[in-house]
């Protein structure tokens, strides 16, 4: 799966601090509501189990995290600008 952002998406620069927390631990504090995070949590179960892993809710919310970090990738799209021209020159 492959996020595509583009500078014209950023409206609000904490934006790219979430961009930056995705990128570095592969979740964004806080995104997930408790109960969307349950949610999360118990749909992992059963794969975290298959993995030989005891199904405690952090190993499946980690099982969770880890799935993400290896499925997802990121695409980031800024124009070069005038200072970037420049330096090409």
């Amino acid at each position: 799966m492959m996020f595509l952002f583009t500078e014209s998406q950023i409206t609000n620069e904490k934006f790219l601090v979430y961009i930056n927390d995705l990128l570095a631990s592969g979740e964004i504090a806080d995104l997930y509501t408790s109960d969307e995070k349950e949610l999360q949590i118990n749909a992992a179960r059963p794969k975290c189990k298959a993995d030989g892993k005891p199904d405690t809710r952090e190993n499946c919310w980690n099982w969770f995290i880890d799935s993400v970090k290896r499925n997802l990738h990121m695409s980031i799209c800024f124009s070069p600008g005038d200072l970037m021209r420049k330096r090409a020159k």
